[in-house]
């Protein structure tokens, strides 16, 4: 662990800690509004690009702090519900570990959570139109549902690493063979 304060392991998990509460309580409590994002980016697809007869949609905020969210559609006489709250409970985890590491420049840090949680919240949309368009087989196949949501479980923290630890990833000391030493000059190589 490093000497100076605020770059060691201890300290990252210290504000992890702190941050992963605070930030999942306040995206609780904006879920209603970023349900109805969802709303219209997946009602939009699903009705002009992939022929499904919506009728009405509406996002239904219960329980404490919005947890029992659900994202309804109207097709027919029938109405289809998605429990969305625990699906995009993935973006504050997200943030806290970028908000928590240590020695991210300003704009760098900001570039990667708009990167990260824009991953993210495509792929809430586009799991909501695949799962909206594909029901019926869903409902025979539940561990295809069941794997993505563990993909999506896992997403923040495979995008925090590839996105703050790209140049570590990527740079100098990546287990390739260091180049040698260029010759002092004026001797033959």
């Amino acid at each position: 662990m490093s000497g100076r304060r605020g770059r060691g392991p201890l300290w990252f998990c210290v504000k992890f800690i702190v941050f992963v509460p605070a930030l999942t309580a306040l995206w609780w409590l904006l879920l209603p509004w970023y349900g109805q994002v969802l709303l219209q980016v997946t009602g939009g697809v699903l009705k002009f690009a992939m022929g499904v007869p919506i009728e009405a949609g509406r996002i239904v905020a219960k329980d404490v702090l919005n947890t029992g969210t659900d994202l309804a559609f109207r097709v027919g006489d029938r109405e289809r519900s998605l429990h969305i709250a625990l699906l995009v409970t993935n973006v504050p985890p997200y943030a806290a570990l970028v908000l928590a590491t240590a020695g991210l420049a300003f704009w760098k840090r900001l570039r990667i959570l708009l990167y990260g949680c824009g991953i993210l919240c495509l792929g809430h949309a586009a799991f909501i139109v695949i799962v909206f368009r594909y029901q019926e087989a869903f409902m025979k196949a539940s561990e295809i549902p069941t794997a993505v949501v563990q993909f999506f479980l896992t997403l923040p923290f495979l995008l925090w690493i590839v996105f703050a630890y790209w140049d570590k990833l990527t740079g100098p000391g990546n287990g390739k063979a260091p180049a040698p030493p260029a010759p002092p000059s004026g001797e033959p190589q």
